[in-house]
């Protein structure tokens, strides 16, 4: 039927331009932000799964940090020991020596205390040989605790960070847009708007062929 009231070729035109512009703003955003979800209309579902695995991915981080703030801590009180270690061992060369009562051991003595300190351990009392080699072995006790602490928080700083992996791969496969499929589909939208476009036109001109039948 021929109609100059209803122009149903150019409503539906009209309508698949519209669905052609909606996607070719959708791919642009995409390939612009790097995005597959900017906004919960994308993925809704999707956007909720991702926001849980990004708070997991930020909580493993914390996680991350916090363990090697205890490595680090446990490594530096070591490394006070190691020190407290060498003066004590020279305590018990004075002392072997029988200077045990000089300048020097006080000295000597006060610099061990001074790390031990340092370690947050207590103060040696050093008053012979026998309590110099006594100081050697809870000076090691010390830190065989603080070589396990460091080798616990290795750990647990390494498998946070297996898990921030985890939630941050899981989390780029569900908003990272694939910048590859995208650039497929700005083609494919830009040829439908082209065409869209001289479909519309040609759908509008056919109230004009109506016209010069009245001629």
């Amino acid at each position: 039927m021929v109609s100059i009231l209803t122009n149903v070729a150019a409503m539906s035109a009209s309508r698949q331009l519209g669905i052609t512009s909606h996607g070719m703003q959708t791919t642009i955003e995409r390939l612009t932000t790097g995005k597959r979800i900017n906004r919960s209309s994308d993925d809704a579902a999707g956007l909720v799964n991702a926001d849980q695995f990004d708070a997991q991915a930020r909580i493993a981080g914390q996680d991350v940090q916090a363990a090697n703030n205890s490595f680090f801590a446990a490594q530096a009180n070591d490394g006070y020991l190691g020190e407290a270690t060498t003066q004590v061992q020279r305590l018990v060369e004075l002392y072997e020596g029988g200077n045990g009562s000089s300048a020097e051991a006080t000295s000597v003595l006060a610099n061990a205390n001074a790390a031990m300190t340092k370690a947050g351990q207590a103060s040696l009392t050093i008053t012979s040989l026998g309590t110099a080699t006594a100081a050697l072995t809870t000076i090691d006790t010390a830190r065989g605790t603080f070589a396990a602490t460091m080798a616990t928080q290795l750990s647990a700083a390494n498998l946070a960070g297996i898990s921030k992996e985890n939630a941050t791969s899981q989390l780029g496969n569900i908003m990272d847009a694939d910048i590859g499929s995208e650039v497929v589909n700005l083609t494919k939208w830009q040829i439908l708007a082209q065409s869209g476009t001289s479909a519309l036109s040609n759908a509008n001109q056919s109230s004009q062929y109506v016209l010069a039948l009245l001629r």
